[in-house]
């Protein structure tokens, strides 16, 4: 396999993640909510707000803003020989597998995110060490990348869940039931 197909991938082992989450989230939430709030209040303060208000729909706004910008990421850096750049995203994405592990370590069951976290993270490895042997990529520029890519990643996550609680309230206002003679219900 070239380092392009490699390369290439990566927005479906990005959305087969994804998918856990979009599918899984909502129900896992509603159901360990309560647990949450009991045994880690901080994060439930952070996480129930945040998350627990979207709808699956909504969330789903959220995950195809990111998919859109490393699907356009990805290709660029394949036309153009990003290799680093690309590592970069490719390390963020490791990170954010990593943080989803230790947090079904912490909670000592399942949460959405972890079966495709462990089937994921084989492949973020070996194409990072795939573009390493083939000299494509650079210990201190994809470093440089993991770090920018990290700190962009999460500053658009805010981004994307901005963009899913409008839609959320565009979607309430443009779906609301009506009355049968037309009006809104009271």
């Amino acid at each position: 396999m070239t380092n392009d197909m490699l390369m290439g991938l990566f927005p479906v082992v990005f959305m087969l993640h994804e998918f856990e989450e979009i599918i899984m989230l909502k129900p896992w939430l509603a159901k360990n909510g309560p647990a949450m709030k009991r045994r880690f209040p901080a994060v439930a303060a952070k996480v129930l707000p945040l998350y627990g208000s979207l709808s699956t729909s909504a969330f789903t706004v959220a995950v195809v803003e990111e998919f859109l910008i490393l699907t356009a990421l990805t290709y660029a850096a394949i036309a153009f020989g990003l290799h680093d750049l690309w590592a970069g995203l490719l390390a963020a994405f490791l990170f954010h597998l990593l943080v989803h592990i230790g947090q079904t370590i912490l909670w000592r069951g399942y949460c959405p995110f972890i079966i495709t976290s462990l089937l994921a993270l084989p492949y973020c490895l070996y194409a990072l060490f795939a573009l390493a042997r083939s000299g494509a990529i650079s210990p201190g520029p994809t470093a440089t990348w993991s770090i920018a890519a990290t700190v962009l990643v999460y500053l658009n996550l805010w981004l994307a869940l901005g963009l899913a609680r409008r839609f959320e309230a565009w979607a309430g206002r443009a779906f609301a039931p009506v009355a049968d003679d037309g009006s809104p219900p009271t």
